[in-house]
């Protein structure tokens, strides 16, 4: 924890110095960036920033955490109910609100009688002996055959050694004889102190119990029955010190949330308490029983007041609520509030199968490592309800959003089988598994297809169907606001998503960002999130900042990202070549600044990207950021790696003695990629330029060209110069590469004659010559053009079209 710390450190003295530096007398202004969202301020007044509503914005500092329902609205439980029904449950408050035909009367007649030694007597024999298949909630996280039974679970780890190794590793860590418990690396000892401050988790995390799910899946492979005594100290000592867990500022975060009765922590932990009661159950004493089944009452009390109370937000705290209250009323209907229970998930689970979904699959929070969890509640639930309550109404109703959701993902994954980390994610090969799972559910051969060759010989004979490669390669998500420009579905396939949305719920501050593979290599990638997650002390002034994208920055200061998305965008995916551009304000209100970036894939050859700044404003450091895991050398208009599968990268010829070339180090999420450690600093270059008031010069343009060899590049054969275009209003560049050179044109729309050989009323043109001869050109939204002295060619409506000799 101390190397990390000084590593963290040596990069923010760097990074603060490298911003000082750069940036000296510039204006920065720009919104305040926190570890979580906050409520915002327009003038005098606040918003919620996920339902845009007016809300208050009072002093929280003297309120009692525990009752707290919603981050962003001063919603409240009740403090006597939260006291009564909830925290302190009393033998009355639990035998009345059980329904057991069968042991009713000699519960209330040992209520009667006070005779609570009894009423525990007559629970455990009770819930130790119903009939129960077991078909529990949380497994290990590798598990995507969700509510599997045991048989099941245990059948696939015994096929997975490196599964079963980690499950019996993490299983004997966590509690030995000699030690006692341990935690986050943390040896507790065997009397644990509930309220210590850890250095590598937080007490949320500690409470939330996550460390259960391993002893579990140990029980059930190996049937050792020291674990549930284990888990009944366990508890024990955590049930009695409730009420001395202190809350716990998180870095950079203005709210606190009690670490007990935290939404997101609590959700989660009613489902690791009702596995662990209905596994454990019969080891348990009858005394530990009666406390279980009131912590599963008293919890489903709370997240019911957290559905019923907060208003409804698309996105994941109240679908943690629903799907857990739902939980407690699928496995004990014993509970007379089950039924309700039932109901009022149902409802608020609807809107979340039809909100947080969007229509083209995407999550609503544009960050794959929530939209992976929260895949998987939307799926437990449907089967949930099937396998504990024969209901299938959300199966036949959602089942197809559900399908739609992974195929969004699927076509959204890198060609070696990562994601892209965007917003609050780690990158991870997770969703292999559930491509493999849900390709066999929904009989899909393309969600296996797109990833099999991350599945091993064994798992693809094993299959029920054949894999079949993806018939869409290149698309754009109109909803979710992502475009994918892919070659292949080859794992050296080139690659290159970009994410040009507004903010969401764990956004970061990026405007038309990307990530960029190619010959099996990630060449430019997102910083992702850091290895401790919202307790990294770089969270803020790094992962979430701007400058850790692949963007463009004004001034280094953060833009605004509510409500400010890529508009005027244009989609255009042809034989040869695919052209995204977009614009957005993230700049406007602080900056003066506005920004349009065109992509240009020229396919299986190069990117080419120019970047237009539209300000009256003179002397704005506008800087194109690129981030690496290459090693990189400087060269004359750009850098190169060292390595001999990597890429180069250019600007303007033109902007040779305007433009400065910077390098520096971040940090970055590699998890997942191939010989690469899971964090580290990593090659961030910067083209910089200041800006001079004209939008005809206030103009990045630059090329990014992979190669698998480095050793065959001729440098003399590449290059980027601007083409002085015979009609000013237009952008002309010329981009030579082996063995052809590319003129690239991009307009507005109106009838131009823009060279001697090409006119027209496109948006973007694409003229590709070798040794001097037209091959092809790909024109974009036109309706009417000239090619090479030609007669006019035009169509009744604008179109995007392909012109070859």
């Amino acid at each position: 924890m101390q190397k990390r710390i000084l590593e963290i450190f040596l990069f923010l003295v760097v990074f603060i110095g490298l911003n000082e530096l750069a940036t000296a007398q510039k204006d920065q202004s720009g919104p305040t960036v926190t570890a979580q969202s906050n409520v915002y301020q327009i003038g005098n007044k606040w918003y919620c920033p996920l339902c845009r509503k007016e809300v208050p914005n009072a002093d929280r500092s003297d309120w009692d955490l525990r009752l707290q329902l919603s981050e962003w609205h001063d919603v409240l439980i009740e403090k006597d109910y939260f006291n009564k029904k909830i925290r302190y449950i009393s033998d009355e408050e639990l035998v009345n609100n059980l329904d057991i035909p069968s042991i009713n009367s000699g519960l209330k007649e040992a209520l009667n009688a006070k005779n609570y030694d009894q009423i525990s007597k007559i629970l455990y024999d009770y819930f130790s002996n119903r009939r129960d298949d077991l078909r529990i909630s949380l497994y290990d996280h590798q598990n995507k055959k969700f509510f599997c039974t045991p048989d099941i679970f245990i059948e696939d780890v015994k096929n997975d050694t490196a599964r079963y190794n980690r499950i019996m590793r993490a299983a004997n860590t966590f509690y030995s004889p000699d030690h006692g418990y341990v935690i986050a690396g943390e040896i507790l000892g065997k009397k644990v102190d509930f309220n210590r401050k850890y250095e590598r988790t937080s007490k949320h995390g500690v409470h939330g119990l996550g460390y259960w799910d391993d002893e579990i899946n140990y029980f059930l492979l190996k049937k050792d029955t020291l674990i549930p005594e284990i888990i009944e100290d366990f508890f024990n000592q955590w049930f009695d010190q409730l009420d001395s867990v202190k809350d716990q500022k998180m870095f950079n975060q203005p709210v606190a949330y009690d670490p007990v009765w935290y939404e997101l922590g609590l959700a989660v932990r009613q489902q690791r308490v009702i596995d662990a009661y209905r596994v454990f159950a019969k080891y348990f004493s009858p005394e530990t029983g009666k406390r279980f089944l009131k912590i599963i009452l008293g919890n489903a009390r709370w997240l019911e007041q957290c559905v019923t109370k907060t208003p409804f937000h698309p996105y994941n705290w109240q679908t943690h609520s629903a799907m857990s209250v739902s939980y407690t009323s699928c496995t004990f209907p014993e509970f007379k509030e089950s039924a309700y229970w039932d109901k009022i998930s149902k409802a608020n689970m609807r809107l979340h199968f039809e909100k947080d979904i969007f229509d083209d699959g995407g999550y609503v929070e544009r960050t794959p490592g929530y939209a992976e969890y929260m895949f998987s509640v939307y799926y437990r639930y449907i089967l949930m309800l099937k396998y504990f309550k024969n209901d299938n109404e959300f199966m036949d109703k959602y089942l197809k959003r559900i399908e739609k959701c992974i195929e969004f993902f699927v076509l959204t994954n890198a060609p070696t089988g990562v994601s892209a980390p965007f917003n609050d994610a780690h990158r991870n090969k997770n969703m292999v598994k559930i491509f493999k799972e849900m390709g066999e559910f929904f009989n899909r051969p393309d969600f296996i297809g797109a990833i099999q060759y991350n599945l091993s010989p064994d798992v693809l004979a094993s299959l029920k169907i054949k894999p079949r490669t993806p018939d869409i390669k290149s698309i754009d998500f109109p909803n979710s606001k992502f475009v994918v420009m892919r070659e292949s579905w080859d794992p050296k396939s080139y690659f290159m998503i970009t994410n040009y949305g507004e903010f969401q719920n764990h956004s970061h501050y990026d405007h038309i960002a990307f990530e960029i593979f190619a010959n099996g290599k990630a060449l430019a990638v997102d910083a992702g999130i850091g290895k401790l997650g919202y307790m990294d002390p770089l969270h803020v002034p790094w992962f979430k900042h701007p400058s850790a994208h692949n963007m463009i920055t004004i001034n280094q200061a953060i833009p605004e990202k509510m409500d400010k998305f890529g508009y005027d965008k244009i989609w255009s995916p042809l034989k040869h070549t695919e052209y995204f551009a977009a614009t957005h304000d993230g700049y406007l209100r602080y900056q003066k600044t506005k920004h349009r970036r065109h992509i240009i894939y020229s396919k299986n050859s190069y990117w080419f990207i120019v970047d237009e700044i539209f300000t009256n404003e003179k002397g704005k450091e506008i800087d194109f950021n690129l981030h690496t895991p290459c090693d990189m050398k400087e060269i004359s208009n750009g850098f190169i790696s060292n390595q001999e599968n990597g890429f180069l990268i250019l600007s303007d010829e033109g902007d040779a003695s305007s433009v400065k070339k910077i390098k520096s180090k971040g940090w970055a999420d590699l998890g997942d990629l191939d010989n690469e450690a899971a964090y580290r600093e990593i090659d961030w270059l910067i083209f910089r330029k200041e800006s001079n008031g004209k939008s005809e010069s206030d103009k990045l343009a630059t090329l990014i060209l992979p190669f698998e060899t480095k050793s065959k590049i001729n440098m003399s054969d590449y290059s980027v110069e601007k083409i002085v275009m015979n009609d000013k209003s237009a952008t002309g560049y010329r981009v030579k590469s082996s063995g052809k050179e590319d003129v690239i044109i991009i307009s507005d729309g109106k009838y131009r004659k823009f060279m001697d050989s090409i006119e027209g009323d496109f948006k973007f043109g694409f003229f590709s010559y070798k040794e001097g001869i037209l091959v092809y050109s790909n024109l974009s939204n036109v309706k009417k053009y000239k090619i090479n002295g030609d007669s006019n060619k035009g169509f009744p409506k604008r179109r995007d079209f392909e012109y070859q000799k």
